[in-house]
């Protein structure tokens, strides 16, 4: 197996759907647009290569490039701008609750002999 299949493989149903479903999502948009592959490719920034690795669900490809194909043929990521920035808003107001570190528990000692 490629380093590929096996990095697709060790994700879980879930990752692996979703990523699939963004892949297709992604190439139906395009197509509906009209664009070419090399079209895409030039308005994310990348390479055609990367626009067929992204329709292809590989997970390997960058978060980055994913997201800007995604937002350059009009998926509403996230619900759209302004929920999405609604919701980070949220999230950072939860993370200034949160402790600043996770550390490990340590184990409750059993000393009632």
């Amino acid at each position: 197996m490629t380093d590929n299949a096996n990095s697709f493989l060790s994700l879980s149903l879930a990752s692996r759907s979703a990523l699939q479903l963004l892949a297709a999502e992604i190439q139906a948009a395009r197509k509906l647009r009209g664009w070419t592959e090399v079209d895409l490719a030039k308005r994310t920034g990348c390479s055609r290569l990367t626009i067929r690795a992204i329709e292809a669900g590989k997970p390997t490809v960058a978060v980055g490039y994913i997201l800007e194909a995604a937002t350059m043929v009009g998926l509403p990521l996230f619900g759209g701008t302004f929920e999405t920035k609604a919701r980070l808003s949220e999230t950072r107001t939860k993370l200034q609750l949160l402790p600043a570190r996770v550390r490990r528990q340590k184990p409750e000692l059993k000393d009632d002999f």
